[in-house]
């Protein structure tokens, strides 16, 4: 699990998800996977696997490539780099870190929104959602709570 300290700024929490997307970017579903811990009874009980499924799927996560294919006629979505993306200040403006959060839970600091995930080289409407939580006086890491189009 990654953790910051907790005076962390922005900056360094938005770095938190870049590093988590330049991982889904190079296919490393478990180490992206691992890097937060993920949210319990939120939509999905996410594993490595669905949260890859939720990528080639364009955010409906559970099917297998071929299901993908057959019902939606492509599964060859792909996250792509942001730092690579010629649309890069725009997508790493777009992660949006809230204070607005208390529908969360006691230990959940802030709630973070990074819309614009970029696919197949373009800026997409697929969203990842994290929650900032603490995690002792000292330090937060993030919380991995869903992966869909808004």
């Amino acid at each position: 699990m990654r953790t910051l300290p907790i005076t962390a700024s922005k900056e360094e929490i938005r770095q938190l998800v870049i590093e988590w997307n330049e991982l889904l970017a190079q296919e490393k579903y478990k180490e992206a996977f691992e890097m937060f811990p993920v949210v319990e009874d939120y939509e999905q009980d996410w594993t490595p696997e669905l949260l890859e499924s939720a990528v080639y799927t364009y955010g409906c996560p559970g099917y297998t490539r071929e299901e993908a294919e057959k019902e939606f006629g492509s599964a060859d979505y792909k996250v792509t780099s942001i730092l690579e993306n010629p649309d890069k200040d725009k997508i790493i403006n777009s992660i949006d870190i809230s204070s607005d959060y208390a529908w969360a839970g006691s230990d959940e600091i802030a709630v973070i929104h990074y819309d614009n995930v970029p696919l197949n080289g373009k800026m997409s409407d697929l969203t990842a959602i994290f929650s900032v939580r603490k995690v002792n006086d000292n330090e937060i890491t993030l919380v991995f709570m869903d992966l869909h189009v808004m």
